[in-house]
């Protein structure tokens, strides 16, 4: 199958879109995700350039996370609570959001850093779960009915 995307910007653009894309519908697994605002009238801070430096920051990560990275406080807290981590910036400040809770306030030149930071404690506490699940089982605890094959069959006839 085959998707195709069409923007007036470089090629390797559209395929992070189609990649967007099928995360958005489940037809791929969800990886990071960075949420921006317009940045309309209101904006108190180079939205554009604070995404990019964040993007920047947390590339590489394989964590399924949301951030949100906005410009004002007007709009900016609503979005930042619904994401996993975000951030509402106004007045040379940033007001950093974790799971829809304020956690601190930084300077605008901290921003960056801050969410970084957030964000490989978040991946950490994920890790954590994801091991603690895992972990919690051993493999006599898995009934043998339930271990398929590749076929999809239990291996039983």
């Amino acid at each position: 199958d085959t998707i195709r995307v069409s923007l007036s910007a470089p090629p390797v653009e559209e395929i992070k879109v189609g990649h967007q894309i099928l995360q958005s519908l489940n037809l791929r697994p969800r990886k990071l995700e960075i949420v921006s605002c317009p940045s309309c009238g209101r904006a108190q801070v180079d939205v554009y350039t604070l995404a990019e430096q964040v993007t920047a920051g947390l590339e590489g990560m394989e964590v399924p996370l949301r951030v949100a990275v906005m410009g004002c406080v007007v709009n900016g807290p609503g979005e930042a609570r619904e994401a996993d981590l975000g951030v509402a910036s106004g007045n040379g400040k940033g007001q950093i959001f974790v799971k829809g809770k304020v956690i601190k306030t930084v300077p605008e030149h901290a921003i960056v850093e801050t969410l970084t930071e957030e964000a490989m404690r978040l991946a950490d506490r994920q890790g954590d779960e994801a091991a603690g699940a895992v972990s919690g089982s051993s493999p006599q605890d898995v009934p043998v009915c339930d271990v398929w094959t590749l076929d999809g069959s239990t291996g039983h006839s």
